[in-house]
């Protein structure tokens, strides 16, 4: 598969290259033996990959139906930063945020950006900002968060979690480090939440049947604790009850 990637220099100049790789994930490791850290790649992932992302985002929106109790209790009305988590409520409304990169709800094209790292482990893209884009970044986190009377609960967690990104990558530039080494630092995070929670499922595959069950509680606790969505009962699992 050939990618089109896209990084920015410690000199903060917008760079792009092509490369060639097995995957996606191949493509980002490639790269960082070279030195090159990207924050995005642009290209068609193979064919074997599609049913494992299609697989991924059923998960996420059983995940966020499962616990739709808990919308009611994360979603007040308060705007406050609060750490990177899930976010629960109407699976719908969060699907179609993600797949329009939130842009019906976050005019900042920072924000836009951040939101795709909101979410532990997601497998949202984050959107591709042009040099102008990125070269304004600073100047908008000098802004706060745009906040509105009466949004959903949905969009009120996620702006509460860009407001915590936006802490977190003021205290990165503070310590010398340029908006692109955040950008992949965000990147590098979510690849290896990924690669965690890929490592979780295949966990819970191997588990032998008479101890599924606490393998599946105690891998969805440790998901928990990092803010990552639950992985959905085994189907040898499920059936297993369903015949008690």
């Amino acid at each position: 598969m050939k990618y089109q990637y896209f990084y920015q220099t410690k000199e903060n100049e917008n760079r792009s290259g092509w490369i060639k790789a097995r995957s996606r994930e191949n493509a980002y490791a490639l790269l960082r033996k070279q030195g090159i850290r990207p924050y995005r790649l642009a290209g068609d992932d193979p064919v074997n990959w599609r049913p494992w992302a299609v697989a991924a985002v059923i998960v996420a929106l059983a995940a966020a139906l499962a616990f739709a109790v808990l919308a009611a209790v994360r979603a007040k009305d308060d705007r406050a930063p609060a750490p990177r988590a899930q976010i629960y409520g109407d699976a719908s409304v969060i699907a179609a945020g993600v797949f329009s990169d939130w842009a019906g709800v976050l005019k900042s094209p920072l924000d836009r950006f951040l939101a795709a790292y909101a979410q532990p482990g997601s497998n949202a893209l984050a959107p591709l900002m042009t040099a102008d884009e990125i070269s304004a970044f600073p100047a908008e986190l000098a802004k706060g968060v745009h906040y509105e009377d009466g949004e959903p609960g949905e969009v009120r967690q996620l702006k509460n979690m860009i407001a915590w990104l936006r802490g977190e990558m003021r205290a990165h530039l503070a310590a010398g480090e340029s908006v692109g080494e955040y950008m992949d630092f965000l990147e590098e995070r979510q690849q290896g939440e990924r690669e965690f929670r890929d490592h979780a499922a295949e966990s819970l595959e191997r588990a032998p049947e008479s101890h599924l069950y606490q393998t599946w509680i105690g891998i969805n606790a440790r998901l928990h604790e990092r803010g990552m969505a639950p992985l959905p009962a085994p189907p040898k699992l499920v059936n297993a009850m369903q015949q008690r």
